[in-house]
This record gives structure tokens, sequence and C-alpha cells, in this order.
């Protein structure tokens, strides 16, 4: 699959109208694809998720990105973060 196919399919395959959770851009085999962003509809926020892997690889700033854009949305967030780690999306703005 050429380049250009392969944004279209992530495109079309996670490209949701509407209010959603921007978790980023494709990428593959080393490849970035930046306009082939994945989304995912905020009604489905309401499930159960898993933010695992090594040290360095971005778990937190995951959980950061993730927090902030619910709150933005007006979703309620509990968030229980024992090393103190994940302290912006306290502050006000």
């Amino acid at each position: 699959m050429s380049a250009p196919d392969r944004e279209k399919f992530v495109q079309d395959g996670y490209g949701f109208g509407g209010p959603a959770l921007e978790l980023g851009a494709a990428a593959l085999g080393g490849q970035a694809y930046p306009a082939a962003k994945v989304r995912v509809p905020l009604p489905m926020a309401n499930r159960h998720g898993l933010v695992a892997g090594a040290t360095g690889t971005g778990k937190t700033k995951t959980l950061q990105i993730l927090t902030e854009q619910l709150s933005d949305a007006g979703v309620p967030v509990f968030l229980v973060d024992i090393k103190g780690d994940i302290r912006g999306p306290a502050r006000p703005r």
C-alpha cells in the first residue's frame, strides 16, 4: 500500500466527526503520517482503557493529554497519581 493510501486508510477509519479525543497521528515502520489523525468519539470514553509501556515511552504525557481533553469537553475526571507526575490538569487555566 502506498503512503498516500495508508494515510487515507487511517483517515477513513479514525477520522470521526463530532466531539472526539485526539490520540495523535498514525505511524508505520518509522514513517509518520501527520494528516492521518487518530480520533476516538467522546461517547466511547466511558470504556476501560490501559496505558502501558516501558520507562520513557510517554505514558504520563498520554494521560495528561487525555485528562485535559476530557476536562475541556466537560467530562468529570478523577485521576489518582500516587507519584505526583501529573500536576498540570490540577492547575487553573
